[in-house]
């Protein structure tokens, strides 16, 4: 899917938090792009309500939309009833998007079901955590070789099972992780996933939104970093930072490179006066992230139209079995349509 010259039609379903407070409000970012031409809801009632303040109809049937209605579908739904909501609207899939959160699956026996997918035109994953602005930056750091080769990355606190080891890989170029092994510690468990080239990615435990600190060796330099950018004392290496005005978070910096770097948050200030249910800053960067995600529909994107459905997929299992098998061959836990 090319630049639209017109809006793309979007169908939304879901009305739950999620929807509410990112698919909504990132859909209200892109809307010289995307035109939402309904909501639907396994209960109407909900659909509307979450329709309303966006301006959006509630559509009590999705039949009664042909194919050709739509250019793109958003499904934000719980993960065991995708596959049902899937089969509701497949007569729309022929030439259109899909949009679905991660993991896409929800029992191993959906596995199965894999081809309930492949109608649609094209898919991505709602991965909005390996998205928000800030670990763009820092992927794009890497790409552009500031850091040299990167051999390890370690992350502290701030990572949870697929959505950790997603953004491990996005910035590791998608690579698959070859094993994994982990540790039972207090409210968590630690994991080392081991990379093609002897790369190493750390995720320790437990998880606190909003906190903790990760770092990423390459042979030119390290960078580290809040997840936040506030300050980490005696941080070694180049440094995420915060950029902020009168208005607060304007944007994120990598001090310390020979060639500084910065990411602007152009959409913070539309967010922050949208008066969301979970109007945290968090939140308005995953929603940032999301934004990400369904643009790269038609923008060039280094990690979202590379990152498939079956990795998302991948990701869940390795993560799900990592945490209950000392040492895990992960290679072995791949599925066909996946990337590298």
């Amino acid at each position: 899917m090319t630049q639209p010259s017109s809006r793309l039609r979007a169908l939304v379903v879901g009305s739950g938090h999620r929807v509410r407070n990112a698919f909504l409000p990132a859909l209200n970012l892109l809307d010289s792009h995307v035109e939402v031409v309904g909501i639907h809801s396994r209960t109407y009632e909900n659909a509307r309500r979450a329709g309303e303040r966006w301006g959006v109809e509630a559509i009590e049937d999705p039949r009664v939309l042909r194919p050709g209605d739509i250019d793109v579908a958003l499904v934000s739904v719980t993960v065991t009833n995708n596959v049902a909501v899937l089969k509701s609207i497949a007569h729309l899939a022929p030439g259109a998007a899909l949009v679905i959160d991660t993991p896409g699956m929800g029992r191993l026996d959906d596995l199965a079901r894999l081809t309930q997918f492949r109608k649609w035109a094209q898919i991505r994953v709602g991965e909005d955590f390996m998205n928000m602005p800030q670990y763009r930056l820092v992927g794009d750091a890497i790409r552009a070789g500031a850091l040299g080769d990167v051999s390890r990355i370690s992350m502290s606190e701030m990572g949870y099972r697929y959505h950790a080891l997603a953004l491990l890989r996005s910035w590791l170029g998608l690579l698959p992780p070859s094993s994994a092994r982990s540790q039972r510690i207090p409210g968590g468990v630690n994991i080392s996933y081991r990379f093609k080239g002897g790369k190493v990615g750390e995720v320790s435990e437990p998880y606190r939104q909003g906190v903790g600190s990760f770092a990423v060796t390459g042979s030119r330099a390290v960078l580290t970093g809040h997840p936040m950018g506030n300050e980490i004392r005696d941080a070694p290496g180049a440094r995420l930072v915060r950029l902020e005005g009168d208005a607060g978070l304007t944007g994120f910096a990598i001090d310390g490179l020979e060639t500084p770097m910065t990411i602007d948050l152009s959409h913070h200030a539309t967010l922050a006066a949208m008066g969301l249910e979970d109007d945290s800053e968090f939140n308005l960067l995953r929603i940032d992230g999301l934004s990400q995600v369904i643009s790269s529909l038609w923008n060039a994107d280094p990690v979202n139209s590379r990152y498939h459905l079956e990795d998302a997929v991948a990701d869940n299992l390795v993560s799900f079995a990592a945490r209950g098998i000392p040492w895990l061959p992960a290679a072995a836990i791949r599925l066909r349509g996946a990337g590298r």
